[in-house]
């Protein structure tokens, strides 16, 4: 009877392309537990050893981080991290950092109420209004524009005025 329990990963390595996948990620998992320490004691919140957060590809180490002052701590340590490397076997000849879109360095960001929940709008006056959509105007056709057109809308409603 043939053993139908064996490791995914086993049976990944017999093709070529989630071989590939595989063993780009077990090589990105060894360059992250080597760096983490360095990485620690540059800055306690930066976790090379988090899914995804490093990647190795043609002498090539990317670093995802949170935020641009990891980003910023992380370049200004690229000498040490990089000798790091070469001392573990690691041939890496330059260190990029990317902020991660969406990560957040504050845990808990955007999943907490809005600290003015239960309090009262602020009084919009008609004039408040009215900068508004004249900012509106003036900004050239852009998100931005259309983010500030919504915010005239709602506070032409808090305002009553049409």
């Amino acid at each position: 009877m043939p053993d139908i329990a064996r490791p995914i990963a086993a049976g990944l390595r017999e093709l070529a392309g989630p071989a590939a996948l595989l063993e780009r990620w077990e090589t990105a998992q060894a360059v992250g537990r080597v760096l983490a320490p360095v990485a620690r004691s540059l800055a306690p919140g930066i976790d090379l050893l988090a899914q995804g957060r490093c990647d190795l590809r043609d002498g090539v180490l990317w670093i995802a981080v949170q935020s641009a002052a990891e980003s910023a701590k992380l370049r200004q340590a690229a000498p040490r991290m990089l000798a790091t490397l070469s001392a573990n076997g690691w041939q890496v000849y330059e260190m990029k950092t990317r902020v991660q879109a969406g990560a957040s360095s504050y845990p808990g960001q955007g999943t907490d109420p809005p600290s003015s929940s239960g309090m009262a709008f602020a009084a919009v006056t008609d004039r408040g209004v009215a900068a508004v959509e004249s900012a509106a105007r003036q900004l050239p056709e852009s998100p931005l524009q259309r983010a500030v057109e919504r915010l005239a809308e709602t506070l032409r409603r808090r305002s009553g005025v049409r």
